[in-house]
């Protein structure tokens, strides 16, 4: 990859200046630029893209979304024209979009971590899968039986109202073992692995935007739980 990722250091950084590698066109005053960093958080891991605006001192477009595709961060931009090839370009996100997509994103996490706390994740519930937008939840293998919303509801809500920290760093697969809660089936053993920590807790492996305290959040409302065969889903929401 030809892009450093300053996003994955710091979730606050709204602002980046860079150097503009490779462009593509897609579609009339649509183009994909490929820049060599980034504070852009390309869609994935169940959080949305990023948007926003990168401009120059001679040309601006706004950013729509961005994807990594072949291996590559590319930046959908729409513009009337293309910037140039080693261009020097600034980008700035759209802060209150990334913000919320943050707490929403944080916000899955100290509920699957509210479930750890009672003893139902990563068994007998396996977490599997997570999506942070619009309509959030998190998913998990296995079911429970017996209602669990208002119980998880109210440790949730403790840990947000206990203002724990939520920091980020890099790490070996084998430094990860000894504290995560569990370990996502999958993870490369070639390279440093992003973990987050909930203060007191234990730690996740995660490649997301995060807040830096629970109490950021804001309440957490546990909206429902779907239970299906042995898929539990968890549908969640912010207070904004």
């Amino acid at each position: 990859m030809k892009t450093k990722l300053l996003y994955l250091d710091d979730s606050y950084q709204t602002v980046m200046q860079a150097e503009v590698l490779e462009i593509k066109d897609v579609s009339p005053n649509v183009y994909a630029l490929v820049l060599d960093q980034t504070v852009f958080y390309p869609i994935g891991g169940g959080q949305a893209t990023d948007q926003g605006k990168i401009k120059s001192d001679t040309w601006e477009g706004k950013v729509i979304e961005v994807v990594i595709k072949d291996g590559e961060v590319r930046h959908f931009v729409k513009s009337q024209t293309p910037p140039h090839v080693r261009d020097k370009v600034i980008g700035e996100i759209d802060w209150d979009r990334r913000y919320k997509l943050m707490k929403i994103h944080s916000g899955g996490h100290v509920v699957d971590f509210a479930m750890y706390l009672l003893g139902y994740s990563p068994k007998p519930l396996i977490p599997t899968q997570g999506d942070h937008g619009k309509k959030a939840f998190i998913r998990y293998t296995g079911a429970l039986d017996k209602d669990i919303k208002q119980e998880l509801e109210d440790k949730t809500n403790e840990l947000v109202q206990k203002n724990l920290s939520i920091t980020w760093e890099f790490v070996s697969l084998e430094d990860l073992q000894k504290d995560a809660i569990y370990i996502q089936p999958g993870l490369p053993t070639n390279k440093p692995l992003r973990k987050i920590t909930l203060e007191g807790i234990g730690s996740v492996a995660d490649g997301g935007t995060q807040v830096k305290s629970t109490g950021e959040i804001g309440k957490i409302e546990i909206s429902s739980i779907e239970t299906e065969g042995e898929t539990t889903k968890i549908n969640y929401c912010v207070s904004q």
